[in-house]
C-alpha cells in the first residue's frame, strides 16, 4: 500500500489517477473529489486501525474534513481517477 505523493490541493486543476490500495488524505475540508471512475472505500484511522465505512463508486463526490477529524482517507478499491472540484 503506498500514500500518493501529491497533496489533495495540488490536485485542483487535474485528474488523480491512482492504483488499487493507494491512500488519498482526506484533510482539506473545503475541497471535494469526484470519482471519475472506480471504486474508493471511505476510512478512519484510529491507533493504526482502519475503520472502513463506505465505498463511493463512479459519479459520487467525496468531501475532505477539518485537521481536528484527521485520519479520513480514501483506499482505492481497484484503479480509480479522481478530479476535484473547485
Amino acid at each position: 500500500m503506498s500514500t500518493l505523493s501529491a497533496q489533495p490541493r495540488d490536485t485542483l486543476k487535474k485528474a488523480c489517477h491512482i492504483q488499487q490500495d493507494e491512500i488519498l488524505e482526506l484533510n482539506v475540508p473545503e475541497q471535494a473529489w469526484q470519482i471519475r471512475s472506480g471504486t474508493v472505500a471511505l476510512c478512519r484511522v484510529v491507533d493504526g486501525i482502519r475503520h472502513c465505512f463506505f465505498t463511493a463508486h463512479e459519479g459520487e463526490v467525496i468531501f475532505g474534513v477539518s485537521a481536528k477529524d484527521s485520519g479520513m482517507i480514501a483506499i482505492a478499491i481497484e484503479p480509480a481517477v479522481i478530479t476535484a472540484i473547485p
